[in-house]
């Protein structure tokens, strides 16, 4: 037996924290989805999931804010702008606030309630944000917490229930000498500058029943039901509104903008007077005949949408005609599945599956298309009904086509941005999964994978020819995984992921057969085998989720429990017993230990350097020396711009070196330097080009060879930097050999081949 399949551990476990990589990432954050609009300063606030953007009145301008600029990444509930501190403030659903200074754009995390013991954590959620006489009355799932937003500190928390009891609040009004809240169990106020309001028997519920929102607007007190409809107080008791129909869904916002009333559900925006007549009503705008509304905001002759799916819309009032649709450029969605990197160019996807490769609900959710760095977002069209899109394949030979897997309808082929065929039963080889009924189609298409004849190989769970290939030719042709899978429909939920050797061997995942290796050149014997878990391969799971076949040709698995090397992937049919006991243990700290034992990984990714960037469930990025002896960065939620630990998937721009990483809540980029080394020193080129004044990154030298010695001048020949290149792309932190910023002026950069043989000399200016 040829011993192959290794049990890594590390060597040296370096878990790096606190990382400054801040000028190293990019945020690719939707904004789509638009929760709360605020206005002061001059701009629109727009709130989106755990981001937000601005949008100067004046100039137009949009500008982004998110996790690389130092937000949370959290879930946001709600936000308020503070014209008279000039603070944006946002809440989260875990209780986080987050104050960001408009003037500095400093960003203050305040976490109070998220460490108070004495809240559960499923009540710490942050309804609304009202300010009065500089303090801010935050509502809250628990009651009311106070915050001064000058001094920057938070005040007392009124438990306003009965008898002190946390309860559920919605929002909070000023009216007369009173506060007035509106919870889950009734209406309840007290005098607003009473000092002892943490009493809650300074309460009085003055109506029972479940509320949703509550204002002053004029002389009059306001309030909207669970039943959806709105009331006005009179004093001693709340009479329904009857002029006004009962709203068809349940209240979203509700907002005292320019002496109107705004109220916003989900289906409808109204907008009416002091005298309660209705100004306006939007159900749809034009080229926007079906959307649906978070949140309103009124501002002289405009009115502000925030959508579901569109961002913010702006339109005229009190005639709505066209809109203006103000929205960051980004991806569709921020719960991103899989993505697919070719040269200068990304593919999302936002379909899915369970843990046990169960697509349903399924989706209908369209897919993004990232190229040189500007966002073609495809909407899903019932035309190509391709339902729960989990993975994209770009053809190698015509990078403008595009295959989409989707884990119910077949196969969607993109051209040029554009759905153009969808494949399935009648135009293809692919096979439903067979429920006894003969019209039931769901045909669960994984990963799809090029070979180097052109030929699509693509995987297709739950039937007996659960292996196929669309050659070059158009033709079809099925391999039967029964042969080492038995009984795949009911057996075996999930073949997901593909890799292709050099020498053509290909690799798949399964969910409990662990992995399987096919050879379709083989003349005699079985094309098929499989590596398991114990007796069968030694891997830690027999449901593997991961797969790479690094530069030297080794196969790195990942599963549900840990990761597997093994090594000499093509030589894997002439191996009689494809199985080790052999495990490489190491000390650590006096403790021997495996590398990701007992995680589950998500995906593994091989860059220029041959280096392995690892994505987990619950742990985040691991960035791994080649041999994985040393963890050269583990980027987490604390440590980084990553929104949460939660990460789907991995790729890497081989032109670039830059690393992008899906997350469950957003989809990041991180600057590599590490790329395929080139052949010659023919297209060596610097950015940014030149550098400007304030850019405090680094200068990145790409399309080096490798091992090339780098020398940087001043016009003057004094030399300033030197290194030597590992891959195709090296980096200069714009320092005179790492002691001080180098002065404004024009820097050689020399260059020269590991041999000798190839020079070349390439300009660089820098402006202080």
């Amino acid at each position: 037996m040829r011993r192959s399949l290794y049990l890594l551990v590390l060597l040296c476990y370096i878990s790096v924290h606190g990382q400054s990589f801040n000028n190293s990432w990019l945020g690719h954050f939707s904004y789509n989805n638009v929760v709360d609009i605020s206005q002061g300063s001059g701009k629109i606030y727009g709130a989106s999931e755990n981001a937000f953007f601005t949008y100067d009145l004046q100039s137009n301008e949009i500008k982004k804010y998110s996790t690389v600029d130092g937000l949370a990444g959290e879930q946001i509930s709600t936000a308020y702008y503070s014209e008279s501190a000039q603070k944006y403030v946002i809440g989260y659903d875990n209780g986080l606030i987050e104050v960001f200074d408009a003037v500095t754009e400093e960003i203050r995390k305040v976490v109070d309630i998220v460490e108070k013991p004495t809240i559960p954590p499923n009540k710490k959620d942050l309804n609304h944000i009202l300010e009065y006489n500089g303090i801010i009355y935050i509502s809250t799932d628990y009651g009311i917490s106070l915050y001064d937003i000058n001094a920057l500190e938070f005040g007392d928390t009124y438990f306003i229930g009965p008898d002190g009891s946390q309860i559920e609040v919605r929002q909070t009004t000023i009216f007369g000498e009173f506060i007035y809240a509106a919870t889950n169990v009734g209406v309840f106020r007290a005098v607003v500058d009473n000092d002892n309001l943490i009493d809650f028997s300074e309460w009085q519920r003055v109506i029972t029943s479940n509320w949703r929102g509550i204002t002053a607007f004029g002389e009059d007190l306001y309030v909207v039901n669970n039943n959806r409809r709105i009331y006005k107080y009179n004093g001693t008791s709340f009479t329904p509104q009857l002029q006004i129909p009962q709203y068809a869904t349940i209240l979203e916002d509700l907002k005292i903008n320019e002496n109107h009333m705004v109220l916003v559900h989900d289906r409808e925006v109204h907008v009416y007077d002091s005298d309660l007549n209705e100004v306006v009503g939007i159900e749809a705008l034009e080229d926007y005949p079906d959307i649906e509304f978070n949140s309103a905001w009124l501002l002289g002759n405009s009115i502000y949408l925030g959508t579901e799916t569109e961002g913010i819309l702006q339109t005229t009032f009190p005639m709505p005609s066209a809109a203006n649709q103000i929205l960051p450029d980004g991806p569709l969605l921020n719960d991103t599945f899989s993505i697919t990197a070719i040269p200068n160019e990304l593919w999302v996807v936002y379909g899915d599956y369970n843990a046990g490769y169960n697509p349903y609900p399924l989706d209908r959710r369209g897919v993004s298309h990232l190229q040189e760095m500007s966002w073609v977002n495809i909407p899903y069209t019932p035309e190509y009904d391709a339902r729960s899109v989990v993975h994209a394949t770009v053809n190698p030979s015509n990078t403008s086509e595009v295959y989409l897997s989707s884990f119910f309808s077949g196969m969607l082929r993109i051209e040029n941005n554009e759905p153009v065929e969808i494949l399935n039963l009648s135009n293809s080889g692919l096979e439903t999964l067979n429920n006894g009924n003969p019209d039931y189609v769901d045909i669960r298409i994984g990963e799809t994978k090029y070979d180097e004849n052109g030929d699509l190989w693509v995987l297709n769970s739950k039937v007996e020819n659960g292996l196929k290939v669309l050659r070059s030719s158009g033709q079809w042709d099925s391999f039967p995984v029964s042969e080492i899978i038995p009984d795949p429909q009911n057996g075996e939920n999930g073949l997901a992921k593909l890799e292709i050797t050099d020498n053509g061997i290909k690799f798949f995942t399964t969910q409990s057969h662990g992995l399987i290796a096919f050879d379709d050149t083989r003349s005699s014997g079985s094309r098929f085998l499989s590596i398991g878990e114990e007796t069968e391969g030694n891997l830690p799971a027999n449901d593997v989720r991961a797969l790479a076949v690094d530069l030297t040709g080794n196969l790195w698995i990942g599963t549900i429990r840990g990761i597997r090397v093994y090594f000499g992937a093509d030589n894997i049919f002439e191996d009689s017993d494809p199985q080790t006991d052999d495990i490489i243990i190491v000390d650590e700290d006096g403790v021997p230990k495996e590398l990701l034992f007992e995680q589950t990984v998500t995906d593994i990714e091989v860059d220029g350097s041959n280096n392995k960037w690892i994505a987990t469930s619950a742990s985040g990025v691991f960035y791994m020396s080649s041999d994985a002896t040393e963890t050269l960065a583990h980027f987490t939620k604390d440590n980084s711009p990553l929104p949460t630990n939660t990460v789907n998937n991995i790729e890497i721009d081989s032109e670039t070196g830059r690393v992008y990483i899906a997350t469950a809540k957003g989809l990041l980029s991180f600057q590599g330097t590490a790329t395929g080394p080139k052949e010659s020193l023919e297209n060596v080129y610097a950015y940014p080009n030149p550098v400007r004044p304030g850019f405090s990154g680094n200068l990145t030298i790409s399309g080096l060879t490798d091992n090339a010695n780098v020398k940087i001048t001043d016009i003057e020949g004094n030399l300033v930097h030197e290194a030597t290149s590992e891959g195709g792309t090296m980096l200069w932190d714009l320092t005179a050999f790492g002691r001080h910023k180098v002065a404004s002026g024009v820097y050689l950069i020399l260059i020269a081949s590991e041999d000798g043989s190839e020079s070349k000399v390439t300009k660089v200016m820098v402006v202080r």
